[in-house]
Order: structure tokens, then sequence, then C-alpha cells
């Protein structure tokens, strides 16, 4: 019973360490939570063992079968916002991955990330960036004595979706600053584009393991490094995502110019480095810890034991364990395995 109540414990206190829980606590001392009941995802925030905030987002159709799952939530401390995204299951074959963002007691932005339901999209993370930058002032492009601040928050999603032969990892990105009115806020890309080169799979990978993309924990807030797995070339490929001032728009560019009334940062992608897959570790609630030198370490909690597995250059080591009891913690586990990273 105590390895049970530990391991619970343990997953409400990860929603404060990593995105991926329906847990979030934010530097106000506020635990955000997602929940799904039948009526649709309840979001609530308490403070001090007092509820503070409680809103529905309801189902759009009441249709029996419908269903939450893989509920994520994150609140973002420069905007004030935070932003739920989950899997909305219609049936045992339909599905959709939602985002929605609460602000001030209302929904301000409702998002459907996937665009085919019978695709079978599953499986979402999320993660939250910053950015920071000064450039030039678009005003006053020529004056060096003007600048201005520009202070992004993102919110980055991926997921899988797909059967048979044609399966991927999906990524979006929103742009929490963004006015409703702007189009080009919400970015989404195909990660198999970053699958070009390699070997066609010999065997098939587990879809416990390949089917669960998800996100490097980094201390750097102003970016953002995912990990996803190719079914077509059975590798798993680091994507960093970071950002850039927007480049001011050419001079003299004549009559009907519109000039940028705010500057805004743009994404960088480019792959860090491609694995072999881990076969025996399930990527389900999987946390991925990363050292200097881009090496991860991912490992998981069971009641029973700390499941983990390290990357090296020839590729990944058995998956190891560490059970826990007679005085050996959750706590004392995890940092043992995190120390792994280097």
């Amino acid at each position: 019973m105590r390895r049970v109540i530990a391991s619970l414990l343990f997953t409400l206190l990860a929603g404060t360490a990593w995105a991926g829980t329906p847990f979030f606590l934010d530097r106000n001392g506020t635990l955000w939570r997602a929940t799904a009941t039948h009526e649709g995802v309840v979001l609530t925030g308490q403070r001090d063992g007092n509820e503070i905030a409680r809103d529905l987002f309801p189902f759009d159709f009441g249709l029996a079968g419908t269903s939450d799952t893989n509920l994520q939530v994150a609140a973002d401390e420069a905007t004030g916002k935070i932003v739920l995204v989950w899997q909305r299951n219609w049936s045992a074959s339909a599905s959709e991955i939602m985002l929605a963002v609460w602000t001030d007691g209302n929904w301000e932005r409702i998002e459907r990330l996937s665009e085919d339901l019978f695709a079978q999209p599953r499986n979402p993370s999320i993660q939250l960036s910053e950015f920071t930058g000064t450039g030039a002032d678009p005003e006053y492009p020529d004056d060096p004595t003007r600048s201005v601040e520009v202070h992004d928050s993102h919110v980055h999603v991926v997921w899988w979706e797909g059967a048979g032969e044609d399966q991927r990892a999906n990524y979006a990105l929103l742009r929490l600053n963004a006015d409703l009115q702007e189009s080009d806020a919400l970015l989404r890309r195909d990660l198999e584009e970053f699958s070009r080169l390699g070997l066609a799979c010999q065997n098939q990978t587990p879809p416990e393991v390949l089917e669960h993309p998800l996100f490097a924990a980094d201390a750097q807030r102003d970016r953002a490094l995912l990990f996803f797995g190719s079914q077509r070339i059975c590798l798993q490929h680091l994507v960093e995502v970071r950002f850039e001032l927007e480049p001011l728009p050419p001079p003299d560019q004549g009559p009907g110019t519109i000039t940028i009334q705010r500057r805004r940062s743009v994404p960088i992608f480019g792959i860090r480095r491609s694995f072999q897959m881990p076969r025996d570790l399930s990527m389900q609630d999987t946390r991925m810890i990363l050292g200097g030198n881009l090496m991860p370490v991912a490992y998981r909690v069971t009641p029973e034991a700390v499941e983990y597995v390290t990357a090296t250059e020839s590729g990944w080591s058995p998956k190891r364990t560490l059970a826990l009891g007679q005085g050996f913690g959750i706590d004392q586990a995890i940092a043992l395995v995190e120390n792994l990273a280097r």
C-alpha cells in the first residue's frame, strides 16, 4: 500500500516538473488540474487547499460513447493563460486532438489540431516555451538608438496518428500572445519530413514505443526539444524548435506596403541527433532527460520500480530496473537515474 500511495503522490507532483500530466503548479501556488467527466473536461485551480477557479469545456454533442482521454494542462506565467490539450474520442475509430486556452474565466481559443478523425489521432503531449529578444524598431529601422523588446509565449504539441503502414508524428505550435484574428498564430507540421534519410524498417516497432512522441525535460524555457519515432525508417529523432526575431520588411516596397506593427518570433527547426528506438521501454508516461552531450536517459515510474534506459553512440542500453521499497523511495530512485544524464 505504501508503494501505491507513493506512486500516486509522484504522479501528482510530476506536473510541476515536466509537461504531459493533467496537473500543473504555477509560481503563484495554484495547482491546475484537468479532469474528464461525462459532460466534458473540467478545469480547476486550487491554492492553499481552496478552489479558486472551475470551468467546464463541454462536449459539442451528447453522443453515447464519447470520452476525453490523455489530458494535459499547463499554465503560462507571462500571459496568465491556461492551456488544455487532450484527445477527444468520438467512437472506437474516430478521435481528434483538441486545444483550448482559458484566461480570466473564458475559453479564449479553441482549436482542433488534428484534421482527420479517422486517422485516430492519439497520445498528445505538450510543452511551453518563452522567447525574449531585442531588435530594431520597425517604425524606425535605421535609427540604432531605437529598439523594441519582444516577449512571446508558445505552446508546443506533438501527437501520433494513422494506422497500418501510414502512421506518423505531427506537431503544432501556437503563439499565445497572438490576437485571435492573426491567421499565422497556429502552425502545423508533419514531422515525417525530418525522416528523409535512413534504412527501411526490418522489424516492427512495438506501438507502446513508437506511438508516444514526447518532449525532453529542459531547464531552458526558450526552446522545445522533442523526440519522435519514424515507422518508415525505425529511427527516433531529437528535433529542436528555437526562435528568432522575424526579419524587418525590405525598404521601399512602394504603394501598398504593409508596415509591421509588432515584431514577433519565428520558429527555427532542426534535427540535433537521431537514435535507434528503444524497443523494450514503453514511451507512455516516460520522461526524457538530456545532458550537455544530448545523449538522453529515459525513465518511467511504476508502483514497484523505476524503469530506465540510457542512450550511447552505439544504441540504447537494455531496460534497467530500480526496485522500490525497504527504505529506497521514488525520490531517491529518480535522482539517481537523472544523474546518469551527462
